[in-house]
């Protein structure tokens, strides 16, 4: 089978802005035979691009002297990262959330909020706008490689698929033709300077993913289409991404999230080793010729692949991008000749990576493939999304919402939506799933020799100390799972009796926050790891289910079938 061309790493939190981890990610890209190194980052251009059409020096100095400056300095920063990358033959590229801007453009230019408020992203400005901004950029790093963008995201401060403007301009404008005229926007200034547009399909609903596939290819045969490989977002359980298999004139690159934004954040052990193989095949099947890897996230620093047991995804997706006839054991011999981190200490904080003894092997083998069983069940209710990124969730219509609005599967496998619907049937299921994955990390905490790695003592007590919080991170899903589907039986089905199966399984929840609080309080976890087991998350949970539930007095009080009170 032939290979990927192209392979890129990519940085999505301000580890970019920290040399130490660039340099890292830098020498891996040189080991490993990549080819590119992304920085993602929603604003980054406003970072380092005024623009000058729009801002002179003078009323920089005048009014916001602070950014001034800040871009002078980052600018210098990427300087010598693209130094850095020439010298040794890697591409450098952009990635951004477009559109964005700087709170001053709405003092210089007040009609670009309607009258309701919301800034309208159907004015013509904005592509002028962003235009002249790209030029800039390529104008301040001519050796950049490109920009990749997203056209079709909610999570730009200017988009049509937000759909908050309600004026009549944006009412009869088609979604397509807005991307359309963005992509112009870019691809124009890019194309002059000779650099690559990639766009990508990042978008909330299948309508808004083939819209821009569409402006994309109908604008320039030259651009490149990203694909994520699976639709929406990085869900290891979500089927492949039909864009995949699209027919197009464009040249298909893919995205896969390697550090595990839904799979436990890189704190817990999440083999993708064999999702990788058989997506990564799917892909070079249907004609793609490129991808790129995410190592992080953006809304937790100082945590990525780098200091991670999950470093074994990013080997194992570049080496079966190289070379797609490697087997499963290749992939773990070369993973444990580069050497293991514990996500115990922030990347900032960790030394090199220890290499653990070869007979090793089979049991860090073990220990990833459990992990990756254990959270499935755990973060996923047959297979639909459950947590917040790997997060415990606050409250009952929170984790409605996530199921079945914001991240619905039913959308991309329509038969999925009958798994989770709150019968007898399906909650037994349901919560004999969460049993299993229990039932399977307490084996691995009990059965996992940490001795054998033949690493540090403090390696070794860090990988105890994760396997034991694993066993407590999986019962606080556990017990969300009863609690939220007692009650979603109770909502749905105006069930009485399984009121009571709620209250009683928010007493267990209660009991169990007491026994969690005492565990972190006792230790110096690293920040994320509190954020993704916050005991608060829980008992705001318990609180939201008792107060559906009419408090202790058994009835179901004023609840809709979406959750909220009446």
């Amino acid at each position: 089978m032939k290979n990927f061309k192209f392979t890129g790493l990519e940085i999505h939190n301000r580890r970019m802005w920290k040399w130490a981890a660039v340099e890292k990610a830098l020498d891996f890209i040189d080991e490993f035979g990549m080819d590119a190194l992304i920085f993602h980052q929603n604003d980054l251009l406003d970072a380092v691009v005024l623009p000058q059409k729009y801002f002179d020096e003078e009323e920089m100095w005048a009014y916001w002297p602070i950014r001034y400056c800040a871009i002078g300095t980052n600018g210098q920063y990427i300087e010598r990262l693209l130094r850095e990358c020439t010298k040794r033959g890697i591409q450098f590229y952009f990635e951004v959330k477009e559109i964005w801007y700087p709170p001053a453009l709405l003092e210089k230019f007040p009609h670009l909020r309607g009258t309701d408020g919301h800034v309208c992203p159907s004015d013509p400005f904005w592509f002028e706008f962003l235009s002249n901004k790209v030029q800039e950029l390529t104008e301040i790093f001519p050796q950049m490689a490109g920009m990749i963008v997203s056209p079709a995201t909610r999570e730009s401060k200017v988009s049509i698929a937000a759909g908050q403007c309600g004026c009549s301009r944006c009412r009869s404008l088609p979604d397509k033709e807005w991307y359309s005229r963005y992509i112009q926007a870019v691809y124009e200034p890019l194309k002059k300077a000779g650099k690559r547009l990639v766009v990508r399909d990042f978008a909330y609903d299948s309508h808004s993913q083939s819209s821009v596939m569409d402006a994309a290819a109908d604008r320039s045969s030259n651009i490149v289409m990203a694909l994520k490989n699976v639709p929406h977002d990085f869900w290891p359980t979500f089927p492949d991404n039909p864009a995949v298999e699209s027919k197009t004139k464009l040249e298909k690159w893919v995205e896969y999230d390697v550090w595990g934004q839904y799979c436990g954040l890189g704190v817990f052990p999440c083999s993708l080793v064999e999702d990788i193989i058989r997506r990564q095949t799917h892909c070079l099947e249907c004609g793609c010729s490129g991808i790129w890897y995410r190592t992080d996230w953006e809304l937790l620093d100082d945590c990525s692949c780098f200091n991670s047991l999950n470093m074994l995804n990013l080997i194992a997706g570049v080496m079966h991008a190289k070379n797609p006839d490697c087997t499963v054991n290749e992939i773990y011999q070369l993973w444990i000749q580069y050497g293991i981190n514990s996500a115990f200490i922030e990347e900032s904080a960790v030394s090199p990576p220890q290499i653990p003894s070869k007979g090793s092997v089979n049991g860090l083998r073990r220990l990833m493939e459990t992990g990756n069983t254990i959270l499935m069940k755990s973060l996923f209710v047959r297979g639909h999304v459950f947590s917040y990124s790997s997060r415990y969730q606050h409250a009952y219509e929170s984790i409605y919402r996530v199921m079945n609005v914001y991240h619905r599967r039913d959308q991309w496998d329509p038969s999925s939506k009958q798994k989770i619907l709150p019968t007898k049937e399906n909650l037994e299921i349901i919560f004999q799933e969460k049993q299993e994955a229990l039932d399977l990390a307490r084996r691995l905490a009990e059965t996992f020799d940490a001795e054998a790695l033949g690493v540090s003592d403090v390696l070794k007590t860090y990988t105890k100390e994760m396997l034991h919080l694993l066993v407590l991170y999986v019962r606080g899903f556990q017990l969300s799972a009863q609690v939220y589907f007692h009650m979603n039986r109770a909502v749905e089905m105006q069930d009485e009796r399984s009121i009571g199966d709620a209250l009683k399984s928010c007493e267990e929840l209660e009991e169990f926050c007491i026994e969690l609080e005492d565990t972190l309080r006792n230790k110096h976890y690293p920040f994320y790891i509190c954020w993704m087991m916050d005991p608060e998350e829980l008992k705001l949970l318990a609180a939201d289910i008792r107060r559906l539930a009419g408090g202790s007095s058994g009835t179901i009080g004023q609840v809709n079938a979406g959750g909220k009170q009446g």
